[in-house]
Parts: C-alpha cells; sequence; structure tokens
C-alpha cells in the first residue's frame, strides 16, 4: 500500500474508475470534484416531475469497462430496441437488426440490398488510418445519406466527415453489438452508483494548481480544457457541442420507443426521441417526453419546424420542458489523431480523460483505469 493518499481531481466517469482501481489495489484515494456532484457531463435534474438528462445519452451495458464494474444490475437498465425509425417525408421506415426487422433490411427506401451488404463488409474490414468516416462509408450511397449519415451524426455529436476511419469504426462496431438503454431514472444514475464505492470525495472544490500537492501522486481527471490549463498542455482537442431539447408532446402522437432519425436532412435536429417510451419514469404518468438533439446553432422554432416534419405533425402546443447547451459535448477524434499509451505526464502526475482514447462512456472508463495502473506501476504496487 502507498504511504500516502492519492489525489484524483474530477469525480467524471475517469476520475471514478481511476480512484476505483487504485482503491482495489489499497490505496488511500481523495477524489476532488469542483461541483456538487460526481459524474462530469452524465448528469440527470428533475423538473417539473420530468427526469431531463444533461444531454441525450444512452448507455451501452455491453461496454467493457461497465462490465468489469459490474454496475448495470443495479440500474434498473431499460433496454433500447436495436433499431431506428428513419423519417422519409411523410413515411417512417424501420432499420436495424434483421432477426427483429427483416422487412426493413430489406425495404429499398433505405438503400438497396448490395449496399447493405457492403455496410457488413465494411463492419468485418479495417480501417483506413489515412481516411475518415465518411470516406469509408459514402460508396453505399441512399444507405449512407438516408440512414448512416444522420444517425452517426448523432453519435460523433459531429459529420462523420470529421471522425478518423479507425476510432470511428470502433465506436461503429460497438454500437452494432452492443446492449443499448438508459437506467430508469436517468443516465445521472450509472456514476452516482460508481461514485458511492468510493471511500473520500470533497464536492465544491475547484483546484488551480496542482503546487499544492508536491510529493503527492495525482491524477488529473478533469475535462479536457481545465487539465490544459493544469498541466500546460500545448494543444488539446477539438470538441464536439450540442443542444438537447426537451419537450412534453401529446401521448397520442408516438407509441415508439425507437431513436427517429431525419433521412433527408430537412433541419438540424440529428436524432430525436419519445424518452419517456423508453423509460416511463422520464415522465409524469400518462404524459409523454420527447429529447431531440442538434449539433448546429438553430432556435427554437427551427427546431420545432423541423420536429414537425420529422414526426408527421404539428408542434404548435408542444411545450419546452428545458434546453440543454453543451459546448464540450465530446472530443472529435480526426484522422490526426492517435492514442497516447502513457498516461504519465511527469514523476508523480498522470492524466485520464475520454479525450486520450475514445469519445465514449468505455473510453472515459478506460482511460482513468489505465492511468491509475500505470500509476500502480511505477510506484512498485
Amino acid at each position: 500500500m502507498l504511504d500516502k493518499e492519492v489525489i484524483v481531481i474530477g469525480a467524471g466517469l475517469a476520475g471514478i474508475s481511476a480512484a476505483l482501481t487504485l482503491q482495489s489495489a489499497g490505496c488511500r484515494v481523495h477524489v476532488i470534484e469542483a461541483s456538487d456532484r460526481a459524474g462530469g457531463r452524465m448528469a440527470s435534474d428533475q423538473i417539473d416531475g420530468f427526469i431531463l438528462d444533461r444531454g441525450f445519452q444512452l448507455i451501452n451495458a455491453k461496454y467493457p469497462e461497465l462490465q468489469r464494474l459490474g454496475v448495470i444490475e443495479a440500474l434498473d437498465f431499460q433496454v433500447a430496441e436495436r433499431a431506428v425509425d428513419v423519417s422519409l417525408h411523410e413515411e417512417v421506415v424501420v432499420i436495424g437488426d434483421p432477426r427483429s426487422h427483416l422487412f426493413a433490411g430489406i425495404s429499398h427506401k433505405t438503400g438497396s440490398l448490395g449496399s447493405k451488404i457492403g455496410f457488413l463488409n465494411y463492419l468485418l474490414s479495417s480501417a483506413s488510418k489515412s481516411a475518415n468516416v465518411a470516406d469509408e462509408l459514402s460508396s453505399l450511397g441512399p444507405l449512407y445519406e438516408k440512414v448512416l449519415r444522420p444517425f452517426l451524426s448523432g453519435v460523433f455529436l459531429t459529420d462523420p466527415s470529421n471522425v478518423g476511419a479507425v476510432p470511428g469504426k470502433e465506436i461503429i462496431r460497438s454500437f452494432i453489438k452492443g446492449r443499448p438503454g438508459v437506467p430508469a431514472r436517468g443516465v445521472g444514475q450509472l456514476p452516482s452508483q460508481l461514485a458511492a464505492r468510493i471511500s473520500q470525495i470533497t464536492f465544491n472544490r475547484s483546484v488551480d494548481s496542482l503546487a499544492e500537492f508536491t510529493n503527492t501522486p495525482v491524477i488529473v481527471a478533469t475535462d479536457v480544457t481545465t487539465a490544459a490549463q493544469l498541466l500546460d498542455m500545448p494543444r488539446v482537442p477539438r470538441l464536439a457541442a450540442s443542444t438537447t431539447w426537451y419537450h412534453e408532446v401529446p401521448s397520442s402522437m408516438t407509441h415508439s420507443a425507437r431513436l427517429r432519425i431525419d433521412g433527408l436532412h430537412r433541419g438540424p435536429v440529428v436524432n430525436s426521441i419519445a424518452i419517456s417510451h423508453l423509460a416511463s419514469g422520464y415522465a409524469p404518468q400518462g404524459r409523454t417526453l420527447l429529447s431531440s438533439t442538434s449539433i448546429e446553432f438553430a432556435s427554437e422554432s427551427e427546431i420545432r419546424r423541423h420536429l414537425s416534419m420529422m414526426w408527421s405533425c404539428s408542434s404548435s402546443d408542444w411545450s419546452l420542458i428545458a434546453k440543454y447547451e453543451i459546448p464540450k459535448s465530446l472530443p472529435i477524434f480526426g484522422v490526426e489523431s492517435h492514442q497516447v499509451t502513457s498516461a504519465k505526464v511527469r514523476d508523480g502526475v498522470y492524466v485520464a480523460g475520454d479525450y486520450r482514447s475514445a469519445p465514449s462512456q468505455n473510453g472515459a472508463l478506460l482511460a482513468g483505469r489505465l492511468a491509475a495502473e500505470e500509476l500502480l506501476l511505477n510506484q512498485g504496487i
């Protein structure tokens, strides 16, 4: 056991994972968090009986790091259907796992059968280090333009042309093999459950300099902007911004719990879902909560106009419950991005975050664990 405690700055997923890894090795760990809660970008609010996640997020229960932590069983996890609704003019086409949506899989309306076979070949092939996601998928024609591009824009929170083929394919494969869903009481339950396992967390304390931790091992697991300030990082990765809009809609509008995308790119919304149909606790009984995400600047009137087309109904009587603008939603891993092999910044100082591994919950958890394991190795634990 270390004779001194280890400091972890930041109680997001990376910091939580680092702390749990250190604790399991017998270390005394003190997590310091600037806000009043754990979870970083994963948080849920309650407003007027609605549960609102700060940004639409599905959790992949099959992420390796989540399985390693064994936390899903404690979340009352609501599994999402492995399919999406594609809005095409006045028609909606379901596309997803062919075992449950066979006819949608062979429908020409979302691309030819040949293009769908081409997508399967894409999944089985190696990605080019010099290409982006769009380079490798645009040859699929309507399947890319009507389904993959709008869906992946919601996954990456940027156009697929901005994402390197290697990290992009890793994320896409994880979705294909995944088990997505949400905790019944909001995605904030995930970090809350994990943080409850940590012995010592101090909230509402900002760290402006590492000088106060001289001779104490430190893992900086903050957002990338704060980490850059604390560690004098010469450059930081690009960050994707997004806005999530929550509206109360008529319960008769839809009975689908599937994610809906616009195959015709008619406006700023990249996806929309009646989230309370997926997890009923997100809305008071008898009421329906719609979660919609945009990645470009848009007024609410533009959002309503686009949603009216996507859902083929009037949105004039919808109530806006909340709007979350998230300027640092995800790191963008472009063609030039590369994974850093060492978390060590200098003696006794390490760094962790999804921007170092992959733009996902699994990426954040993995980065935290690897930083802690490297610290333990260097300390001879």
